[in-house]
């Protein structure tokens, strides 16, 4: 049965007259009620997780290249490891042993994981002997990487003795004692068998005495992986490790390569360096060690401060001088300025060698002076241990 229009037009009238008298409840506040005006301009319990989440991912700073096509160089390393790889895959063997070395915070490791992302090995295994590696575990990692893995060792020179004589001996091809435990294949049996017939079955055997095995038997496994290792002083090395690599690649220091990376990571951030800067940028990643990364993390804090979204030759020269000392330790400053003056001397922190200093390497006087004054008191430090005064 249809509605009778009389009764929705009353519903209608009836309606908004009821809006009509609720209107001003919501649209005024109270002056005096101050909870209500706090209530009001209280920030949403969402808005604040989401602007944490947007805060923290700001300070992430990632130089991960997916392949060796996005690793961003000037020279023709990445043309010659294809090379290397399309030459392995051509011939259906592994990958020859490779030794990649150069300046810190030139990217070593970023270019030896893109290799190997290239490449899809069967299994990864990855050590830092910066902080120690275990013989056994290298062992086991060589044992496990031996179908078409690798083994990803950083910092190879500083490993101890035994690990690199287990290094040695896997590149040059010798097999590999592998101990099977007790119990693993000896006492292997059925779980309906009881003892009792594992006994009559043993007994129901031919024993041989001269043949028989030893608890605790070693198989030999014949090396199929490949060793990539990264290096800061490749002249530590030891003469077994040194002769057995087969491929040898010196990253050479690009500084403009550092920089378009250091573009490449704050585009990610919404962040633009303007190209009157780009020169700056290029001569201070040129003279400092390892800088890159806290120069993109002082850009980025910066830039949250300014609430800018594009840095000029100006705002990167602030930060440059002003923000970037103190993310830099004094000794950092102080290897990189020796390296940069190769065999000058600095005998006083006076204030033209502060200038000097300053305009060759765009540093900023805060840092050239901590540069110098750090240096000159390592040197100092080094003479009394090389040549201690003899007491009378």
């Amino acid at each position: 049965m249809p509605d009778d229009p009389t009764n929705e037009d009353a519903r209608t009238e009836k309606s908004e007259r009821d809006d009509a008298v609720k209107a001003p409840e919501v649209t005024t506040n109270k002056p005096e009620d101050g909870k209500k005006d706090r209530e009001s301009t209280k920030v949403p319990r969402k808005m604040k997780k989401r602007e944490a989440a947007k805060l923290a991912d700001s300070t992430n700073i990632d130089f991960a290249v997916p392949t060796l096509r996005h690793f961003t160089t000037y020279t023709r390393i990445t043309q010659t490891l294809e090379g290397y790889l399309l030459a392995a895959m051509r011939e259906n063997r592994r990958l020859d042993h490779m030794l990649i070395h150069g300046r810190h915070g030139s990217g070593t490791s970023t270019l030896a994981r893109a290799l190997i992302r290239d490449y899809a090995p069967s299994r990864v295994e990855e050590f830092d002997a910066q902080g120690g590696v275990c013989a056994t575990k290298l062992k086991r990692a060589l044992v496990r990487a031996n179908r078409r893995g690798v083994v990803f060792i950083r910092h190879i020179e500083l490993l101890d003795g035994q690990c690199a004589q287990l290094v040695a001996n896997y590149m040059a091809g010798k097999a590999i004692e592998r101990e099977e435990r007790a119990g693993t294949q000896q006492s292997m049996r059925a779980p309906w068998e009881s003892a009792i017939d594992k006994e009559i079955a043993e007994s129901a055997r031919i024993h041989d005495d001269a043949k028989t095995p030893s608890t605790n038997a070693a198989t030999s496994i014949m090396p199929g992986g490949t060793i990539i290792a990264t290096a800061l002083m490749p002249n530590r090395l030891s003469y077994l490790v040194r002769t057995n690599i087969q491929q040898l690649i010196h990253l050479r220091n690009d500084p403009k390569a550092l920089r378009c990376a250091m573009v490449r990571v704050l585009r990610q951030h919404a962040l633009m360096l303007d190209t009157s800067c780009f020169q700056r940028v290029e001569r201070v990643l040129s003279t400092l060690i390892d800088g890159t990364e806290q120069l993109a993390r002082a850009v980025l804090a910066r830039a949250g401060i300014e609430c800018v979204s594009k840095i000029d030759d100006d705002l990167m020269k602030s930060i440059i001088e002003e923000d970037l000392p103190n993310r830099i330790p004094d000794g950092q400053y102080a290897a990189s300025l020796r390296e940069h003056l190769g065999g000058r001397k600095i005998l006083s922190a006076t204030v033209e060698e502060v200038e000097r200093i300053a305009n060759e390497t765009l540093w900023g006087t805060v840092a050239a002076q901590a540069s110098i004054s750090t240096m000159i008191r390592e040197n100092r430090a080094r003479k009394r241990t090389e040549h201690p005064s003899v007491p009378f």
